[in-house]
């Protein structure tokens, strides 16, 4: 995936050096040439690029098609596509006295504008991809272009020199959420009280639940309703329209947040800004499904958020933003920790998605090699065996306080019966269960349990 890079880069700084004779006509050549054309695609309001802009310091800058499509838009009626045209080892040869105060932007600067005074003409000499020299004597927003590029290939960003520096408004950002149950609706929550309001939401299609199996809506898709935002359901990922809805959408950002599906690298790349989530450990540790029950059953307090720019493997992409939390009590159960985690990750989201599409935060490479694995959690896991350390069954009965639940079963008569742990407590090194549900029926103390039952565990 080509990703343009943003103004704290150092190699915006650089003054890029001049394409060798010997590179003309290299697939090498082609392939910079061709990495910059995709990524200037991607942009709706882009006009050029430059090679620095992909992080290549060369000489050469692409100015798309759309803009020649522009200049002749009124010496004709037909509709004509033009193709991007490229300038290597540009040359401005000829500038006006004549100036003019004009207002720019830039894709390494996103989301800021500024006024700059250019040449109201300009003459640029320059060779094709295949080394052929040219020039082209122009004026207004295409002497502007070369005045623009040019100063990227010598280390300059317009807001080096603009006056009346400004942020678009707020209402021009275009995020997509991904998310399913209600703890991305926390999240949700979060964002809308920043102001930061998707303009797409995509959850999950409606299931079946309860006895009845009744049709039921995600929890995100009932607090987007509710917001008066629009909803997909996708039951396939893969689908080409819905693939064609996201392309023609014009985002900047695509949040994540226990979506519950895998999204592939097609639609992750769609925004130019890419695909941030929200994950609840401190990265590389406790990557997979289940990190606040992990962290429990490991009695491990050290825990945090992290928001991860994402790539095709699992919880892999590099760091955009982290937190750790002080936590005052210890050991909680799973919905204590996800209550303190999901209002931290929030409040980190909402700080950084600004940040991010500015292009103020660069991402930092995870250390792999101090990676761990939290396992997805199976319904057996909930089993506890009175054989085992009692603390160690007393963090299993908190971590799984969700799902599965902890439980044991006993046999009465021929049955077997599944007995559900809804409180307990650890004390004097003991685990002392003080509530259950049998199958089946009501939940009582323990002590009632033990009375009426008079049976042993299995």
């Amino acid at each position: 995936m080509v990703k343009i890079v943003q103004k704290d880069d150092p190699i915006l700084r650089e003054i890029a050096k001049t394409v060798t004779d010997d590179m003309f006509g290299t697939s090498k050549l082609k392939k910079i040439v061709g990495d910059m054309k995709i990524a200037l695609a991607k942009e709706s309001d882009g006009v050029a690029l430059a090679a620095p802009q992909i992080g290549v310091p060369l000489r050469l800058f692409v100015i798309s098609g759309k803009i020649t499509e522009l200049l002749h838009r009124d010496k004709t009626e037909t509709k004509k596509k033009y193709p991007d045209t490229v300038f290597i080892n540009p040359e401005i040869i000829k500038l006006s006295k004549d100036k003019e105060v004009l207002e720019e932007g830039c894709l390494s600067v996103r989301f800021l504008y500024g006024k700059i005074e250019r040449a109201k003409k300009a003459k640029i000499r320059a060779f094709d991809e295949n080394g052929k020299k040219f020039e082209i004597g122009t004026s207004g927003l295409l002497a502007q272009i070369f005045q623009h590029e040019t100063d990227h290939l010598d280390g300059k960003l317009f807001i080096d020199i603009a006056t009346d520096v400004h942020n678009i408004p707020p209402n021009k950002i275009k995020i997509a959420f991904f998310g399913t149950p209600d703890r991305a609706v926390v999240i949700l929550e979060a964002l809308k009280h920043a102001n930061i309001v998707p303009s797409l939401i995509i959850t999950q299609p409606d299931r079946p639940q309860g006895r009845k199996l009744i049709m039921t809506a995600t929890p995100v898709k009932i607090w987007a309703k509710k917001e008066k935002i629009a909803v997909l359901e996708p039951e396939n990922l893969e689908d080409q329209a819905f693939v064609k809805t996201l392309q023609k959408g014009d985002f900047d950002l695509f949040v994540v947040v226990a979506y519950g599906k895998i999204i592939k690298e097609n639609i992750l790349d769609i925004p130019k800004r890419g695909s941030l989530n929200l994950h609840t450990s401190l990265l590389p540790k406790l990557r997979g499904s289940s990190p606040m029950e992990t962290a429990i059953l490991t009695d491990d307090k050290k825990t945090g958020v992290t928001i991860m720019l994402i790539d095709s493997l699992m919880d892999h992409g590099p760091i955009i933003a982290q937190k750790e939390v002080s936590l005052s009590k210890w050991p909680l159960t799973v919905n204590e920790l996800e209550e303190i985690l999901l209002k931290t990750g929030g409040e980190l989201l909402a700080k950084t998605i600004p940040l991010w599409l500015e292009g103020k935060i660069k991402p930092r490479d995870q250390d792999h090699s101090q990676a761990t694995l939290a396992k997805k959690i199976k319904k057996e896991d909930g089993l506890i065996n009175f054989s085992d350390n009692p603390y160690k069954n007393y963090l299993k009965f908190l971590a799984y306080k969700q799902w599965p639940k902890t439980y044991f079963f006993v046999r009465k008569n021929e049955d077997k019966i599944r007995i559900i742990i809804t409180e307990a407590e650890y004390k004097n090194g003991l685990f002392i269960i003080q509530r259950v549900i049998p199958e089946g029926k009501k939940e009582i103390s323990f002590s009632e349990f033990e009375k009426n039952y008079k049976i042993s565990a299995i």
